[in-house]
Formats: structure tokens, C-alpha cells, sequence
């Protein structure tokens, strides 16, 4: 017997396509020329390809070349592959997954020779054209925690003590048993593309990415490094590796001190850079950058109270007042304004104004109205004797910004929640999972955005973020990792209600059903008084 579904080859062109009963939607794709799809969106939910097609119903074969939901499942099956091939050459060796880096993932074995990335490549080409198969199992969660114990996955084993549900999706693949968090392709042989780059004391798996401008060449980032290190040293004093470890301090009731302490490193790390500041006489401009919902303007405001307690004086520059009247804002490819782009900003008025202010003189500062799309007629007249300018943008790190400040008059701060938290020992926490959260909480409250709002423009603000914030990352002086690691379980309280609302006739459903699954490895904290009211978190929660 046949059936018929709808697979949509355009943004609004479909085709009919029969199919029987015996047939999965791997299938369709092949036969309909979707060589490089990894999943599926059927009836508003992202689906595995070894699913059934439903009858009637509306297919979109993804790929993770232009989808982000697809690039992810690439990860979760590459990073399997890997495991695989690292257990198979070495079985006697500790293989990690640390962070996201460079377009890709940061993993480490131990010990780990740079030799050993040519053979862990060719074992997983070799796999790639085995095309095994990763197998879905449904069992009850206790029978799963015994799998994963006997495999030594004991991080996932003790992650399944906060499940909210009776039974546990377990993949398997060439006789492992994981579970990377969500769903898998259908077999190796979509993964060719999986890449393997030596990085410091480890290697980098690339994947393909949406975002074309993420796909960059691997370079030493030593800053980054710096960053990733203490963040793990900051792990290592609070006891905290993954997302079990931060339930077992809830549970036990030690989250208030936990708190405290992740604070008081928030504060030490923004004072430390505050006398590397402070101790430069020439500094006269600081500029904050750093992508969505990092922290830029809690971060810029503690920076400068602890630059005034060493005797420097500061003053606060708004770029958003440079923007220019909308009708002089150029659009992107999609035809939308770019409000993204340093071309919406008059950066010649800035740059003018910065001239007049550094050299003694006064400046007439423009102001900026939202609500109209157009600078008021009144100016701010502001003159400055030897105080810091304190600027704070998304183009921070781009010299055609300031470009009539000289570079040793500058001092540049990336600012991003570069978190090492693992959900276990083979997944990380997205960082851009941790941001979109704080966003839609964040524009809920002040501007009264609904959630579907925010992901609606989300990923116009993430490719805005690979074309005009990343690739000025390295060009900073210091980089301020704005996690706290304690944040998903105070924004589980203010995101889990609205996001369970989503249904899958709604659009970005997804989006919310993956932010949900996040979550739920989440115990829920509700005791917002113990958060300090200069917190980064604040500028989200309130």
C-alpha cells in the first residue's frame, strides 16, 4: 500500500512523493537526490532518518550545512565515530570531550601523542565507509545505568539519578553502547566530512556548520587556552566537572556557598583586569565586545567601579547612539536592515568625537532614539579631564571602530560565557544554548518579547556574530569567561514554563524542545536572594 508526504525542496515549493510502508525517510532522501541530509523536520519535529514518513505530512530533509538543528546531529554522531575509533586503537586510554573550539570540539586523551591523530583519521574514514549503523534502543533506566557502568561511562550512569522520566534512549554503535543528548544520523557513512586537527595538549573534531564564517582556519588562540585553563582550574576547586556534580551540591544542600564562590571568582578575575588596566598610564580607551547575552554591559559597569577604587576615573560610552537613522542602515542578503553590520554605525562621528574628547576637548555626544529610528536633535555636550573611555559594542574588537585611537591607547576585552561545563564526559554545554536562554529571559522581562520572538531573530544575531565579533576574538588583550556555573538552574525557574508551551505546529519548536532537554539534566534553584544584585545573571533574571 502507498502512501503520499510533501517534501519541501524551497522556501515554499514541495513535491509529492509516494511511499510504502516498508520505507524510511533515508530512503526518500537518497531518491530524491538529499545526498548531504543527516535528519529531517517532519510535521514541525526534528526526526531521525531511520524514521518512518507519516502519511500527509510535510518533510524537510536538513543539512548540517544549513541548519543548525543538522549540524548538530553531525556533532553527536561524529563525536561517536571518534569514541569508537579512539577505543578501538587505544583501549587502555582516557578519551575526554572538553569544550566547543574553533568550529568544532576540543577533546583530549590521555596520554595523547600527535602522531595519534593520523591513525584516529584513517580509522574513522574507515568507519565513515563501513557504515555501520547507530542502533536506538529503548530501555528502562536502571537497565541503562547498569550498560553504561559496565562501559565505564560512569558521568552518564550518575546523570540518570536526576531523570525525569522511566525509560532511556541508548544508541549503539559497533558494539558501544552512548547517548550524546539527542538524536543520531542513520549510520557512519554521513559523516564524511568529520575532520581531526591537532590542538595543544589534544584535537579538535570539525564538523560542518551552518555558519560558513565558523569554518576557519584552526589557529593557536594562547588567550583561549588561558581561559579554557582556569576555567578548569575554577572547576577543579568546586569540585565541578559536569552537570551531576552542580546536582549533587543542590541536593546536598550546599548551593548558597557554591554560589558565593562562583561569584567571588567572577569579582577576583574582573578586579585582576582591572589592575592590568590601571597599571597601563597610555590606556585611555577600554572596549568590551563579545557576542549576544555574554554580559557586556554588567561586566563593563564592575569593571569600571573597580578601576575608580585604584584611583582611575571613567566614563561610559554608548555605541548605540552612533547607529544611524534607519534609513541609512544597508540591508543583508535576505533583503532585511543589518543593524548587525559596523556600516549601521557613523563610526566618522565617533571616531571625530573620540578625537576631541582624548585631546581635552569637548564633544557633542548624539543620542539615539529607538522608538523613532533616528538620532534626537539634542546633543549631550560631555569634556573628560584623564578618565577612561568605556565602550562597550559588539564591534569593540574591530579597529574600524576606533580607528582614529592609537592601538596603545586601546585596551580590548572579549567577553563570552566560554563554559567547560560538561553534561557528561563525551557532551559539552553549547555556550550558545547558555546565551540564548539568558536572551529570552532577559527580553521577556525588559522588553516584553515573547520567547518566539526571540528565536525568531536568533539566528540573524548568530551569523552576525561569526561574520562581525569572532573574527576579532584573538585581537584581545584579555578574555573574560562571563559563566557562572551554577546560571541553568536559576534559568530552568524563568524559561521551563514558556518553553513548554512550544508545540510542534508552532514555529521554533525545536529550538525549544532542545533548550527543554537541557534542562531537564537540570535540578530547578528558585532562590534568586542569594544571587548578589551585581551578578552578570542579574542583568538577565533581574
Amino acid at each position: 500500500m502507498q502512501n503520499i508526504c510533501y517534501v519541501s525542496i524551497g522556501e515554499q515549493e514541495k513535491i509529492t512523493v509516494a511511499f510504502t510502508e516498508d520505507m524510511r525517510l533515508w530512503q526518500l532522501a537518497r531518491n530524491n537526490g538529499f545526498d548531504d541530509t543527516v535528519c529531517a523536520m517532519m510535521n514541525g519535529r526534528i526526526v531521525s532518518l531511520t524514521d518512518v514518513p507519516e502519511p500527509e505530512s510535510v518533510v524537510q530533509f536538513l543539512s548540517p550545512y544549513e541548519n543548525e538543528q543538522a549540524s548538530r546531529v553531525f556533532l553527536r554522531g561524529a563525536t561517536f565515530m571518534l569514541y569508537r575509533a579512539a577505543h578501538e586503537l587505544y583501549p587502555e586510554r582516557r578519551f575526554v570531550v572538553e569544550y566547543m573550539l574553533c568550529g568544532g570540539i576540543y577533546c583530549e586523551m590521555e596520554p595523547f601523542e600527535k602522531a595519534d591523530i593520523e591513525a584516529l583519521q584513517q580509522r574513522m574514514e574507515e568507519l565513515v565507509l563501513a557504515d555501520d549503523d547507530f542502533v536506538l534502543h529503548l530501555m528502562r533506566v536502571d537497565e541503562a545505568k547498569r550498560i553504561m557502568l559496565d562501559e565505564g561511562l560512569k558521568a552518564k550512569a550518575e546523570l540518570l539519578s536526576y531523570r525525569p522520566f522511566d525509560y532511556y534512549r541508548l544508541y549503539e554503535y559497533g558494539g558501544l553502547h552512548n547517548y550524546f543528548h539527542g538524536i543520531m544520523p542513520k549510520s557512519a557513512g554521513y559523516l564524511k566530512d568529520a575532520r581531526l586537527y591537532a590542538y595543544g595538549e589534544g584535537m579538535i573534531l570539525k564538523i560542518p556548520t551552518p555558519y560558513h564564517e565558523a569554518s576557519v582556519s584552526i589557529i593557536d588562540q594562547p588567550k583561549y587556552a588561558d581561559v579554557f585553563e582556569e576555567a578548569e582550574r575554577w572547576g577543579r576547586e568546586l569540585s565541578v566537572s559536569c552537570v551531576a556534580d552542580i546536582n549533587n551540591i543542590f541536593r546536598e544542600g550546599g548551593m548558597a556557598d557554591f554560589i558565593r564562590v562562583n561569584e567571588a571568582m567572577h569579582e577576583r578575575t574582573i578586579a585582576d583586569i582591572a589592575r592590568m588596566i590601571a597599571q597601563k598610564d597610555h590606556v585611555r580607551v577600554v572596549l568590551v565586545a563579545g557576542p549576544s547575552s555574554s554580559g557586556k554591559t554588567t561586566f563593563a559597569t564592575r569593571l569600571s567601579v573597580h578601576l575608580k577604587a585604584l584611583g582611575r576615573r571613567c566614563r561610559p560610552i554608548s555605541v548605540d547612539d552612533y547607529y544611524k537613522n534607519r534609513e541609512d542602515i544597508p540591508f543583508d542578503e535576505q533583503g532585511k536592515l543589518d543593524f548587525e553590520c559596523i556600516e549601521a554605525l557613523d563610526t566618522q562621528k565617533l571616531g571625530e568625537d573620540l578625537q576631541l574628547l582624548l585631546s581635552g576637548e569637548e564633544a557633542q555626544m548624539p543620542r539615539f532614539d529607538f522608538l523613532t529610528g533616528k538620532r534626537f536633535c539634542e546633543t549631550v555636550p560631555m569634556k573628560i579631564d584623564d578618565d577612561i573611555l568605556i565602550i562597550e559594542g559588539i564591534h569593540g574588537l574591530n579597529n574600524a571602530l576606533t580607528f582614529t585611537v592609537p592601538a596603545d591607547k586601546k585596551f580590548k576585552i572579549f567577553i563570552s560565557p566560554l563554559t567547560t561545563l560538561n553534561i557528561d564526559g563525551h557532551s559539552v554545554v553549547m555556550p550558545e544554548d547558555l546565551r540564548l536562554l539568558r536572551r529570552l529571559v532577559r527580553d521577556k522581562r525588559t522588553r516584553g518579547y515573547s520567547f518566539s520572538q526571540t528565536f525568531a531573530i536568533w539566528d540573524s544575531v548568530r551569523r552576525g556574530e561569526f561574520k562581525f565579533i569572532l573574527p576579532y576574538q584573538h585581537t584581545a588583550d584579555v578574555m573574560f569567561n562571563s559563566t557562572l556555573l551554577y546560571e541553568p538552574l536559576l534559568l530552568k525557574k524563568h524559561a521551563y514554563s514558556d518553553l513548554r508551551r512550544f508545540t510542534p505546529d508552532m514555529p521554533h519548536y525545536p529550538e525549544a524542545l532542545d533548550l527543554l532537554k537541557f534542562l531537564n539534566y537540570f535540578l530547578s534553584f528558585s532562590d534568586e536572594g542569594i544571587v548578589p544584585h551585581a551578578s552578570i545573571l542579574r542583568e538577565f533574571i533581574g
